[in-house]
C-alpha cells in the first residue's frame, strides 16, 4: 500500500493520524462544544481511542481519510480534516473538526482547500461532498466559503437528514 501523503500549506501541514496522536484526539474531545460523528464531546479515554483506531484503518483500508492539521513547524496541533467514506455511509465527504484556539483564523478553509485539491488531483474524483447537519452554521458557512454548492438532502443510515455540498475543483491562482 502506498504510505499516506503529507501535504503542506503556507501555514500547515497535513499527515495522516498515527498512534502518538492520541493525547491530541483527547485534548478535542474534552473541549470539543460541536457533533463530531454524531457525538458530541466528553468521550472516554476507550472511546477516544477506537475513534484514533477508525482514522487510522481507514488509511490502510481505503487509501484515503482524516489527515492531522498542524502547524508548520509541527509545534501546534490544530485538528483535522480529510476525507471519510465509513462502510455504512452512501457516500465519501470532506469532513473537519478543529481546536477552539484554531477557529476563525482560516485554518478549516486552507487545510479543506488543500485535501478538496488532493481529492480532485491526486485521488481522481470527479466530485467530492461534504453533508451538513442543519444546527452546525459554522461548518455551513465553511462549506459557503469553498464554494459549496448545494446538490440535495438526504436522509442518513444514522437518521440524520443533512444537506449534501459538491465542492468544486478550485483553479490555480
Amino acid at each position: 500500500m502506498t504510505p499516506a501523503p503529507i501535504i503542506t500549506t503556507e501555514r500547515l501541514i497535513l499527515r495522516a493520524p498515527v498512534r502518538g496522536d492520541l493525547p491530541a484526539y483527547t485534548a478535542f474531545y474534552a473541549e470539543s462544544d460541536v457533533t463530531v460523528g454524531g457525538y458530541r464531546g466528553n468521550r472516554s479515554d476507550p472511546e477516544v481511542a477506537a475513534v484514533l483506531d477508525r482514522d487510522i484503518a481507514h488509511w490502510d483500508a481505503k487509501g484515503f481519510g482524516m489527515f492531522i492539521v498542524s502547524s508548520k513547524t509541527g509545534e501546534t496541533f490544530f485538528g483535522g480534516t480529510g476525507l471519510m467514506h465509513p462502510d455504512d455511509w452512501p457516500s465519501h465527504e470532506l469532513t473537519w473538526w478543529l481546536m477552539l484556539a484554531a477557529r476563525g483564523r482560516g485554518i478549516a478553509t486552507e487545510a479543506s482547500l488543500a485535501v478538496i485539491s488532493w481529492g480532485y488531483d491526486t485521488l481522481g474524483w470527479p466530485r467530492i461532498e461534504t453533508h451538513m447537519r442543519d444546527e452546525n452554521l459554522p461548518a455551513r458557512n465553511l462549506a459557503l466559503r469553498l464554494g459549496g454548492i448545494l446538490d440535495r438532502r438526504d436522509t442518513f443510515p444514522d437518521g440524520v437528514a443533512r444537506d449534501v455540498f459538491v465542492l468544486p475543483k478550485q483553479e490555480a491562482a
